[in-house]
């Protein structure tokens, strides 16, 4: 135990770079914010009885707009602790109890969101930290916290978004034919249904794709073992990045790629974001701006600005010490210069006022729109208009020696060494739950595993598999693995294995009959690849609920009748009467690889399927046995 402690405490104590962590709490952020913006867009047609005409008993557009503005705070680092707190309620809410819309990247959402709230992400590049500024300092002195934080803070990020992710999927793909024959990334990629570009050129070089395949499998088994080693680091990274291109490449769930990605951000050196960072910083400032050195105001703005202007663009001299002696400014007097913000140009053009302001926003992208919004007639002079008052009011403010004195401002303490008793302290605390919640994370892991497919093959081997041992393990394992699965996404990922292709030879498609020429709804395309709706969660709907490789005429039904409603309420379609043609498309579903399968398959023929139609918003089906035909 002791030896586990030590080790935690190591690297508790190993402080880097936070950059890393807020470049990945905003790509993450939006990535998270683009999934939650489908959910609202697809509201109707997710939670929605049938939608638009029987609504659900609860109006989730207003609940969805407070949990993509939470998302946004957590974007920019504000009120970060908080915001983490409320969005994991959110993602209880929606992604846990969604079911036929659920996809795996909800699962890490479920993990990650919940992470959130412990890891420090704000430390750095938030508007967090900039208030810890603005709070800790004044005039005489700027308080600058320390970027640098713990290496844990990465580790344990890397270890729930990623690793346990891997590890538990190799469970289920070393029970797989498809994978263990080096199909597992081939075959996805050439199903109609399954993927939405044709990229024979790829699908079409046989030892390419199965080596594709071996490798997935391999990385991901030894990914967990080897992400914390630091030789491992940079070749992991280029590998699974490269990996989840392709899954944005090949597959409609561009934000399950994007989110891997953004996690796999975690793992680049420290040393590559700084050198990022000095590289994108101007050799040369591009503005000098001039401010009142006695002004708490004046303070307050240069602070702000210096930290949202990360490319370094802009320099700060105070008035008094450098500007009355400035030669650019020797036109104005000193009480002129302490009456106005002024900054000058590479030029050597002087700006005053708002002209100022206006120049420097546009040198910050944070701040970049609102210095356009500030250059627009009518807004420029209101905004002249304005800054005239807070100009002329903010000198009963001015703080000298003489008026104020001089207080040293108090800064935040570093609490870890707080001495809890006598030979514990509150480092020892925060060690001993991290710890804990590490190991009860492992352990919940495991019990998922416990469950996988390969396990159970394997107590089938033993002869313990429905045994009374192994139902009297199930009585605790079953519900904690619900539970897990429900707060923090921990369940079989069981991706793209052969239970999903196993005679999964059709596809579908719904066209909007009530004209000469017919609509195609959004759902597949006119070649049979999958149209512009099926994205994450629908295409999940679609392609594994409504059809699947194994039709279910009731869930067939449910989905039309769901699909059908919600494109005749967007495209202004009366469902008093109208109707839908089915087409359907026979493909194949093969045992090995074959070169150009993918284009074969597209270039099938489309035959009837039968209809279905609406007469006074009733839904009436009219479908033919799919698989006879």
């Amino acid at each position: 135990m002791n030896k586990i402690f030590n080790l935690f405490k190591r690297l508790y104590n190993k402080k880097i770079d936070a950059s890393g962590l807020a470049i990945f709490r905003v790509i993450y952020g939006l990535v998270l914010l683009a999934d939650v913006i489908q959910l609202f867009y697809f509201r109707h047609l997710i939670f929605d009885k049938i939608p638009f005409l029987i609504p659900a008993e609860i109006n989730f557009g207003i609940p969805l707009i407070a949990w993509m503005i939470t998302i946004v705070f957590i974007i920019f680092g504000l009120f970060t602790r908080q915001a983490t707190i409320i969005n994991y309620i959110f993602s209880l809410v929606f992604l846990s109890t969604i079911d036929t819309y659920e996809y795996h990247m909800y699962y890490i959402y479920m993990g990650v969101n919940f992470m959130l709230i412990f890891i420090n992400i704000s430390k750095t590049g938030s508007l967090d930290s900039l208030w810890l500024k603005l709070k800790h300092s004044n005039t005489r002195v700027t308080y600058n916290p320390s970027s640098n934080t713990s290496v844990l803070n990465y580790y344990i990020l890397v270890l729930i978004g990623i690793a346990f992710i891997y590890f538990d999927s190799v469970f289920y793909k070393l029970a797989s034919p498809l994978w263990l024959n080096g199909l597992g990334v081939w075959l996805p990629a050439s199903i109609p249904q399954i993927t939405h570009i044709d990229s024979s050129v790829i699908l079409n070089q046989k030892w390419f794709m199965l080596g594709m395949g071996y490798l997935t499998l391999f990385f991901e088994a030894i990914f967990i073992f080897v992400f914390f080693r630091k030789n491992w680091r940079v070749p992991l990274l280029i590998i699974g990045i490269g990996l989840h291109l392709g899954i944005i490449l090949e597959f409609p769930i561009p934000r399950f790629g994007l989110g891997f990605i953004a996690l796999y951000l975690l793992m680049v050196p420290v040393s590559w974001w700084s050198n990022l960072k000095q590289r994108l910083k101007f050799k040369k400032p591009r503005l000098t701006f001039f401010y009142d050195e006695e002004c708490p105001l004046c303070n307050r703005t240069k602070i702000i600005l210096g930290h949202l202007d990360y490319f370094n663009a802009i320099e700060f001299k105070g008035v008094q010490t450098y500007g009355f002696e400035d030669e650019r400014l020797k036109s104005f007097t000193k009480d002129e210069l302490l009456d106005n913000i002024y900054s000058i140009t590479q030029k050597n053009k002087v700006l005053r006022g708002v002209d100022a302001y206006k120049k420097s926003f546009k040198y910050i992208p944070l701040l970049f729109p609102l210095g356009l919004f500030m250059s627009l007639p009518g807004i420029y002079h209101l905004a002249k208009v304005v800054y005239n008052k807070i100009a002329q009011n903010r000198f009963v403010d001015r703080c000298t020696e003489e008026n104020c004195g001089f207080t040293p401002p108090t800064f935040p303490k570093n609490n870890d060494e707080m001495k809890i008793s006598k030979n514990i302290s509150l480092q020892d605390i925060k060690l001993y739950g991290i710890i804990l919640g590490v190991v009860m994370l492992c352990f919940l892991q495991l019990n998922s595993i416990y469950n996988s497919t390969l396990s159970n093959n394997f107590k089938e081997v033993i002869g313990i598999k429905n045994s009374v041992f192994e139902k009297s393990i199930q009585t605790v394992s079953s519900p904690v693995w619900a539970m897990s699965r429900i707060m923090l996404g921990i369940k079989g990922h069981a991706v793209f294995v052969d239970s999903h292709f196993k005679d999964y030879n059709h596809t579908i498609a719904v066209v909007y009959s009530n004209n000469n020429n017919g609509i195609w709804l959004p759902i597949t395309n006119m070649d049979g690849s999958l149209g512009s709706w099926q994205v994450g969660p629908i295409w999940a709907k679609w392609g594994f609920r409504v059809n699947s490789a194994d039709i279910d005429k009731e869930q067939l039904d449910q989905g039309l009748r769901d699909f059908t409603a919600f494109w005749a309420y967007k495209n202004n379609v009366d469902l008093k009467l109208s109707k839908f043609k089915i087409l359907i498309k026979h493909n194949e579903s093969p045992s090995g690889w074959q070169e150009n399968f993918l284009k074969n398959q597209l270039a099938k023929p489309w035959i009837s399927g039968g209809y279905v139609e609406w007469k006074d918003e009733e839904f009436y089906s009219h479908i033919k046995d799919i698989e006879s035909l």
